[in-house]
């Protein structure tokens, strides 16, 4: 192998390494504004039906998202938050 291509591989792979802790720090941005809203609704829908808490879910993840959240994860969080159980993002 030649020492360019090494060094344009090495270049590759730090490359993708930025754009990964890119990504990293704006999930992780977003699940700092996020997980305090799933929280509340922990609080003000646990024990409500499920179809309630969906609706309520799809509409603060719009909110904050900009788009819908997919299933399963929709129904899969509201079935949590009506059995009392809290979604934590990670």
């Amino acid at each position: 192998m030649s020492r360019s291509h090494g060094t344009d591989a090495y270049a590759a792979f730090v490359r993708s390494f930025e754009i990964d802790a890119r990504a990293r720090r704006a999930i992780d941005r977003f699940n700092a504004v996020m997980q305090p809203e799933l929280d509340k609704l922990l609080r003000r829908y646990a024990g409500a039906p499920v179809a309630e808490v969906r609706a309520e879910l799809a509409k603060v993840w719009g909110a904050n998202a900009g788009k819908a959240l997919p299933e399963p994860y929709l129904t899969t969080w509201a079935t949590s938050i009506s059995n009392g159980d809290r979604v934590r993002l990670s």
